[in-house]
């Protein structure tokens, strides 16, 4: 309907559809609004990142991360997995952020969504690609804007837009770790066949 009402997403107020600004966050009001939400989103993003460091280093001084626990194995895992994403499947891509090729830079494997905002995405391969390690994954802070762009161009909106929704808990897809196990194994052999070491 022409005269249809919808919701802006940051202030909560509802106005006429065909005039508001519509964007892969979600609808807005004004221009002003959707980058304000945008912000928002950053620096929330930023701080659960944070607190979910601080969490991973305060249980690493309890000893919470022996061989013999699920918290061992999911490192072990992302280690392997983001291994195989920097020097094989994303060996020959520049950054997703910032587009650098230079073979002498440092690359990471940067996740959209990081681990500490949505640990349910810590495997999901298009939240991971090949992202330099200091201008854009360490001083960036991910570079979220840029990595946004990135996520629209190589998968469209409407995946960009599933990846900001909820998801399932690791425990879902990764109930034992014998599953866990079995996917790292996986990936180590993907790597020795493209004759890289895995680092664990």
């Amino acid at each position: 309907m022409a005269n249809s009402k919808k919701k802006c997403k940051f202030c909560c107020k509802f106005f006429t559809a065909d005039s508001m600004i519509k964007v892969p966050a979600g609808t807005f009001c004004t221009f002003d609004h959707a980058i304000e939400f945008a912000n928002k989103k950053q620096e929330e993003e930023k701080q659960k990142s944070q607190e979910w460091k601080d969490d991973f280093h305060s249980r690493v001084k309890k000893g919470e991360f022996d061989k013999n626990s699920r918290s061992h194995y999911i490192e072990v895992h992302q280690d392997v997995l983001n291994q195989w994403i920097v020097h094989v499947r994303d060996k020959d891509e520049p950054c997703c952020t910032c587009g650098d090729t230079s073979p002498y830079n440092k690359y990471d494997a940067g996740h959209y969504r990081s681990r500490g905002a949505c640990k349910e995405l810590s495997f999901e391969l298009t939240n991971i690609h090949k992202q330099c390690s200091v201008i854009c994954n360490g001083h960036g802070s991910g570079m979220r804007h840029e990595y946004r762009e990135f996520i629209v161009k190589k998968y469209g909106e409407a995946h960009l837009e599933w990846l900001d929704g909820p998801h399932p808990l690791l425990k879902v897809k990764f109930p034992t770790i014998a599953n866990l196990r079995e996917e790292t194994a996986k990936y180590r052999k993907l790597l020795k066949e493209a004759g890289i070491k895995a680092k664990r």
